[in-house]
């Protein structure tokens, strides 16, 4: 295995209960719900509702979730959709000059509470109040402000100057909160409140809807309380394919988790495992693979209710051969496709295991920071700006329609080897998840490491709206001018720069023992029993 530098953490550990996320008050939720008797299922809801009070640029209540889940009872793996579709009200016409980032007019129904409600009554064992109140006093008490939230707010303060009740939370008397002030969400805390006592039914067809409805009417917003009120998340089949003799599980459309398996099949044809971890060749063929594997999702992704997805073909390893036929060992490919899609930037991701083999990876989003800018007044509740994901090309599998769901960029993933679930994991980072995703598993299955050693090994992305290649510095200075030869447009990232943040728990089957793993790159933290 490669040695570079690290942290000098080693994965948290643990037998009988795991939790890892991108907040450390989060994460001492999780564990509280297991020490109360919960299961893992039960510790993600409620690290999500934590989450989202936490860390309120990243995702919120009016945000989206997506999630796998191992149900140890039967084995069943299943996937999450709790993506929303555009309001119906929603006609192309009225976006023919793009889609605005703010404003609640790029909102679509969120899912995130319908997730909770969802995961908690099948598969939880506590009652979604007790799930729901450290979330509630969160809000009600007040919780530090981070560095990070800080830098978000400043970011966002000019744009989002002119919303009210944004700046009344976060810029009051018109100055960005501080890090480690104290954020009070009180009109979020009552939401919260309803939705302990009644479910998700309370948040989609109670005074949070009747609000919603109301603040888009005023702001001439086009989503009303009967989206809400017809909205429904699901549980369905992941996507499935073998990278290396392990069984690795997906996120289906509309989420890019496609993306992920593509890249792995590719890379199995192309004899990835024979390179060692930072050898040129190696980080060149992830990086072509990379690039056909998002050629695809552009030409065929989209909501499979409107449009078809050949996902068996596109996941069948002859496909992968003949796709890697035009692969060329000395010279990269120029980007040779325009994006789309707005990416976002904004997202939040989490795990949890418990001791009888139950596990949860789970991602919840706004998209951009702060979503669509738009706090609905009396509830604390942010709206995300996902609809930002369409495309308003015509001809686009992703174009956009009435109750139609954009393509996601968030996405799990699930590693599995002689039938039983050896990692879980998600990543926060745009369209930089999948790119992640892949690394962490080949850095696993390919070289040897640890989960926590995966995470923090250097990494590199490709960003295809400009085809730069970002490499962080911990590379060796012959990757850098090898990949240079090969004609990519390589830049350097600093020690830690990768756009990127993971977060996933790993299991050790010999032992009987979680692991956790948390990226360095962010304030994440992993705590085990």
């Amino acid at each position: 295995m490669a040695k570079f530098d690290y942290s000098m953490r080693g994965p948290a550990v643990g037998t009988n209960f795991m939790a890892s996320s991108g907040h450390p008050l989060a994460t001492s939720v999780g564990l509280q719900m297991f020490n109360a008797g919960g299961n893992a299922f039960d510790a993600a809801v409620a690290m999500a509702a934590a989450i989202a009070v936490a860390e309120p640029a990243q995702n919120h209540l009016g945000g989206d979730a997506f999630a796998l889940i191992r149900n140890a009872a039967n084995g069943d793996i299943l996937a999450l959709n709790a993506s929303g579709p555009a309001p119906s009200l929603v006609e192309p016409t009225l976006f023919k000059d793009g889609i605005p980032i703010h404003g609640l007019r790029s909102a679509t129904v969120p899912g995130a509470v319908a997730a909770w409600d969802l995961i908690a009554k099948t598969h939880g064992r506590l009652p979604i109040g007790q799930l729901l109140e450290p979330a509630i006093e969160m809000a009600k008490q007040g919780i530090p402000v981070t560095e990070s939230l800080h830098q978000s707010i400043v970011e966002n303060h000019h744009s989002l100057q002119r919303e009210k009740d944004w700046v009344d939370l976060f810029a009051p008397f018109g100055k960005p909160l501080q890090p480690g002030e104290v954020l009070k969400q009180p009109d979020l805390a009552n939401i919260l409140a309803e939705v302990a006592t009644g479910g998700a039914e309370a948040f989609y067809q109670g005074s949070f809807a009747e609000k919603l409805d109301a603040h888009s009417k005023r702001v001439g917003g086009l989503i009303r309380s009967s989206d809400l009120k017809n909205y429904r998340c699901e549980f369905t089949s992941p996507i499935y394919t073998t990278y290396n003799n392990y069984d690795i599980y997906g996120q289906p459309p509309v989420s890019q988790g496609y993306v992920l398996l593509s890249q792995l099949n590719m890379a199995e044809a192309l004899n990835l495992h024979e390179y060692d971890f930072g050898d040129p060749t190696n980080l060149h063929i992830m990086l072509e693979c990379k690039k056909l594997a998002y050629k695809d999702r552009h030409r065929y992704l989209g909501d499979p209710e409107f449009v078809s997805i050949y996902m068996d073909t596109l996941l069948d390893k002859e496909f992968a051969k003949n796709r890697t036929a035009i692969f060329d060992n000395a010279h990269a490919r120029h980007r040779n496709f325009d994006p789309v899609i707005d990416e976002g930037t904004d997202t939040t991701c989490l795990s949890a295991a418990d001791k009888e083999g139950n596990m949860v990876t789970y991602i919840q989003s706004l998209f951009h920071a702060f979503g669509c800018g738009q706090v609905i007044r009396d509830t604390g509740v942010i709206m995300n700006n996902r609809m930002c994901g369409f495309s308003i090309d015509p001809n686009s599998p992703n174009k956009i329609e009435a109750n139609k769901r954009p393509i996601h960029t968030l996405n799990t993933y699930m590693l599995a080897s002689d039938g039983m679930p050896i990692l879980i994991g998600a990543t926060r980072g745009a369209h930089f998840q999948v790119q992640t995703n892949f690394q962490i598993i080949s850095n696993i299955v390919d070289h040897g490491m640890n989960i926590q050693e995966a995470m923090e090994a250097p990494r590199w992305s490709h960003d295809e709206t400009d085809g730069r290649v970002l490499l962080e510095n911990r590379f060796s200075l012959q990757s850098f001018d090898d990949l240079k030869s090969r004609g990519h447009d390589i830049h350097c990232a600093g020690s830690w720069g990768n756009p990127s943040c993971t977060q996933g728990i790993a299991v050790d089957t010999g032992n009987h023992v979680l692991l956790g793993g948390t990226d360095p790159r962010w304030h994440g933290i992993a705590l085990g029993s």
